[in-house]
């Protein structure tokens, strides 16, 4: 056992050291000396203190030692602030550093399917470091305390040369308890970081409930309907859940470390009465005596097994080996299509989109889609009806690459979707999603985002809002197209749920003045009235001129202008053909339009 521990240590030890890599040479150097010097002052303050006492035993001068102790207590307070500041540039370059990791490697794969897998997401939790209010140790941290631990060392070593030579004997016995000590406390840390590690999935649906009473898109709901007492009960019982086991963990550690104390107590007391004899019999003589209880102390201190320095050390580095697996995991992902190889999408489509015997579930048994074929032909107007869960959006995001098919293929042009470079790809889909976002930025960025790759076209911006009928209420915003769209920032503002689809919806068209040549509306007028829906649809095929449109809708009054109408059920497309031949045919298009139809002629 002790062996493997010395494994481990070593093994964590080089690992924290290749963390210092990620900050700057010199603060790094001048972080290793401050705490050099910071280990050595104890030292030379007992070192002093022993001819203080000489001197004042011999009748000597004393001014000199006193004058010494002064300027070694003054660079000890001088030391303190420095240290803090080199330290903490040192943990905010590593823990920069590895946050972008942590970025990097949520944003790699091409899909989203690893953010909605529980054990990734438990895992950048704890890369994060934000598992609960109570974590404070990082990466960087783990990285400071290696140096500091460093620095104990030295004052180790120094503390049992200097009691050394008044007792080897002592000497000895002390070091047999100080190193086992570390061992003990190493070996500690370790169940706590399990505790965590076990209860960050809890963690993260604390922080959601939290998030309900104090977040605005959910305290409406929260006081609307008095969910104050519920949400304080859940989040306690999670909290619960996460305490209980660190509370059992921590009992643990303080009783194994009394007992560890009390045991070692007498070995302590019998290291200073020998201390005491050998002062008495005269053989250090009463400077040598001061000297070695000092440097006894100092081990003593030493000796304590919570030291802070290995819980940053153990639990720093543990959020860094919850990086390292994110990102072996999502190595170990299918590639979802290529990012940075492949055909170039630019210009596609000119002939159709095609999918041909596609499939795909969210991992259960059931399917959404079950072996779909449909032919999109560029340039014109495709909608897709179907009652909820038909399978509608799944598609779309299935065509944007944002999922793995389970069988069957995409190809666009007769080229199969994974042979295109995927970036390319999605730079020409122009994509509102139902659940579309509204990010708590400027009006230009909520537009703009729509078109990143390219630069910032103030006239653009204009044309689409005027396309898009949100151009009046961009201009009465305070600050135009730079104001916040949330009211929680200086001169901010909210926008209504219809302008706010217009808003996506001229994101969408900022993507097409970009170069999109897909223009996808998935339930397009959800938050408008009749008249704006009406309006909306009286501009369609000009708002779609030259374009592939995709249209997802399950208000068949809003599909009837689109070339070809396709109704999914079942995860097939079961009819297709245009509103007047699907009405004609008496089929399943025909009653769910007449049961929309009948509520109006009623």
């Amino acid at each position: 056992m002790g062996a493997a521990w010395h494994r481990c240590g070593m093994r964590r030890r080089r690992q924290a050291a290749r963390l210092l890599g990620h900050a700057n040479p010199r603060r790094v150097l001048a972080l290793i000396g401050v705490e050099v010097v910071r280990a050595v002052l104890p030292l030379g303050v007992i070192a002093v203190i022993g001819v203080l006492v000489g001197r004042v035993v011999e009748g000597g001068g004393v001014a000199v030692p006193l004058a010494a102790m002064s300027a070694l207590l003054l660079v000890q307070q001088l030391v303190a602030p420095l240290r803090a500041a080199v330290q903490w540039s040192v943990i905010r370059e590593v823990d920069g550093e590895v946050r972008s990791r942590a970025m990097e490697a949520a944003c790699r794969p091409a899909g989203i399917a690893s953010l909605e897998d529980s054990v990734t997401l438990n895992l950048l939790a704890l890369a994060g470091g934000n598992i609960d209010k109570h974590w404070d140790a990082t990466p960087g941290g783990a990285a400071a305390a290696f140096v500091a631990l460093g620095a104990r060392y030295v004052q180790l070593a120094g503390a049992a040369v200097v009691l050394a030579r008044v007792s080897v004997p002592v000497t000895a016995g002390l070091l047999a308890l100080v190193i086992p000590s570390f061992v003990l406390c190493r070996r500690w840390a370790g169940l706590r970081v399990q505790v965590h590690r076990d209860t960050l999935g809890v963690g993260r649906a604390s922080r959601y409930t939290a998030g309900i009473a104090n977040a605005p898109p959910y305290a409406k709901e929260a006081r609307l309907f008095s969910l104050v007492r519920w949400i304080d009960d859940r989040y306690g019982g999670q909290w619960d859940q996460i305490s209980t086991p660190r509370r059992a963990v921590s009992r643990i550690t303080v009783r194994r470390t009394v007992t560890l104390l009390v045991a070692v107590s007498p070995l302590v007391a019998l290291a200073c009465v020998a201390v005491g004899r050998a002062g008495l019999d005269g053989d250090p003589g009463p400077q040598g005596l001061a000297v070695a209880f000092q440097a006894t102390l100092l081990l003593l201190a030493i000796l304590d097994p919570r030291g802070e320095e290995t819980y940053q050390l153990d639990f720093g580095l543990a959020a860094h080996d919850a990086l390292v697996e994110v990102e072996q995991r999502i190595a170990a992902m299918a590639p979802l299509g290529r990012t940075r190889s492949g055909r170039s999408a630019i210009g596609l489509p000119s002939g159709a989109i095609s999918l041909s015997g596609v499939s795909f579930s969210y991992g259960g048994t059931t399917k959404v889609l079950d072996r779909l074929d449909l032919t999109i032909p560029a340039g014109t107007s495709v909608a897709i009806v179907g009652v909820n869960g038909a399978g509608k959006t799944t598609l779309v995001k299935l065509l944007a690459g944002l999922y793995e098919l389970e069988a069957g293929e995409i190809t666009v042009d007769g080229i199969a979707l994974d042979e295109l470079d995927l970036r390319s790809w999605r730079r020409q889909l122009a994509v509102i999603f139902q659940d579309f976002l509204r990010y708590e930025l400027s009006a230009a960025d909520n537009v703009g985002f729509g078109g990143p790759s390219v630069a910032r076209d103030g006239d653009a911006l204009d044309r689409v809002a005027a396309r898009a009928g949100v151009a009046g209420v961009v201009s009465s915003l305070p600050g135009g197209w730079d104001t916040p769209l949330a009211r929680q920032y200086t001169g901010g503002a909210d926008l209504s749920g219809g302008e706010w689809q217009r808003v996506a919806l001229a994101r969408a068209l900022y993507a097409v003045e970009a170069g999109a040549r897909v223009l996808v509306l998935d339930e397009p007028t959800a938050n408008l009235d009749v008249r704006a829906e009406a309006e909306l649809f009286r501009d369609f095929l000009q708002l779609t001129s030259g374009l592939t449109t995709i249209l997802i809708s399950h208000r068949f009054s809003t599909v009837r202008h689109a070339d070809l109408i396709c109704v999914l059920d079942g995860g097939r497309v079961v009819e297709q053909g245009s509103h007047e031949d699907l009405v004609a045919a008496g089929g399943r298009y025909a009653r769910l339009f007449g049961l929309q139809a009948a509520r109006f002629r009623d």
